[in-house]
């Protein structure tokens, strides 16, 4: 929702200042989908609102349910007709809810066991792009009935984050904002594959937000061919900037690392990881997730169970915290790193799932 052109309206008309604070609550806070529904405001405003200002720049176009419920991906339509993806997960026992959002249509950092990664990139979104995501499954969330709340966030869906840096900053504001999402900051993770200037900026503005590093392999040959943008950024740089977040901010950081069958997921790399986390002032506030690779449209063999817990046990044994992380939706192509656009308003045969 774009609050400025929502103000710009109510002022145009002479509304109350509360107006505003009426319609961004029942929007952002209580998942009202539509203007009809918010009786707070004369039916006239409503009908005028309607059409002047859009509760939401996404439409869902299909969501698709996991077997098990605990997964829900949406393909959203943006306003130029360009899909993006984002899921909502329950990642725990309870009633609390996570969103992973994306923050681009595709990606220019070419990680090649990424199915987004192999999309190239069309665009940034917007910061309103990026929070109306949260504001969809909230309102998802009262018209399904889902049981529970939806409290964290987390960056991880189509794009780098860090690759559309204001757009991102410019959602945090709404995402943080008591008279909108109003989140706290350590609900909120932001992931990104490393570019170092970007993390700078975050860990100085946003202290609190959870940062996620997306590693994949600790030395430079090999993260090069997996991660790219690591030729820009590479290990060392990221050790220091690592250390930079823990001196600044106290809080935990999470590495993510996938795994990939024969390529990284051997004892020597295991002992690489090790070895970078080691090197890492306070190793107790550096904790790896451990994501077993999830099928795409690439050459990637998926590793077995057997080896995903020998490297887990070997980096236990050396003291570093360390999970397997449960992948949830992988029957609806909503796990990391199966996000890639579908158009699922095109006749069959004709989907949109294709390298741009």
């Amino acid at each position: 929702m774009d609050a400025a052109k929502l103000a710009e309206a109510l002022l145009k008309r002479e509304q109350p200042k509360y107006r505003l604070k009426q319609i961004l609550k029942a929007v952002y806070q209580d998942g009202i989908s539509t203007y009809d529904k918010i009786t707070a405001i004369p039916a006239a405003l409503r009908a005028q609102l309607t059409s002047e200002v859009p509760l939401l720049s996404v439409r869902a176009s299909k969501v698709k349910v996991s077997s098990d419920g605990r997964a829900h991906k949406a393909a959203l339509k943006l306003r130029d007709k360009m899909l993006i993806e984002s899921v909502l997960l329950k990642t725990k026992p309870g009633e609390t809810w996570t969103t992973c959002i994306s923050s681009q249509v595709g990606c220019a950092m070419g990680c090649n066991f990424c199915a987004t990664g192999l999309m190239g990139l069309k665009r940034n979104l917007t910061a309103e792009e990026i929070a109306d995501q949260i504001v969809f499954w909230r309102q998802y969330m009262r018209e399904n009935k889902v049981k529970g709340r939806l409290s964290n966030v987390v960056y991880m869906g189509m794009g780098e984050p860090l690759h559309a840096m204001e757009s991102v900053l410019g959602s945090l504001r709404v995402l943080l904002d008591p008279e909108r999402l109003g989140l706290a900051a350590r609900h909120i993770s932001i992931s990104t594959v490393g570019i170092v200037p970007g993390m700078e900026r975050l860990i100085d503005e946003y202290p609190q937000v959870n940062l996620a590093l997306s590693l994949h392999a600790a030395e430079d040959k090999l993260r090069s061919q997996l991660v790219p943008v690591n030729q820009a950024y590479p290990v060392r740089e990221l050790m220091r900037v690592l250390q930079y977040a823990i001196k600044k901010t106290g809080r935990k950081i999470f590495i993510e690392y996938v795994l990939l069958s024969g390529e990284n997921d051997r004892v020597e790399h295991a002992r690489a990881l090790a070895k970078f986390v080691r090197k890492v002032d306070r190793q107790d506030l550096l904790h790896v997730n451990l994501i077993v690779w999830n099928p795409t449209d690439t050459r990637h063999q998926t590793p077995s169970r057997e080896a995903a817990e020998r490297f887990r046990d070997f980096l236990k044994m050396r003291g570093i915290g360390v999970t397997i992380r449960k992948n949830l939706g992988t029957d609806i192509d909503g796990a990391c790193g199966q996000l890639i656009t579908e158009d699922p308003e095109l006749p069959k045969g004709k989907k949109s799932r294709k390298k741009h």
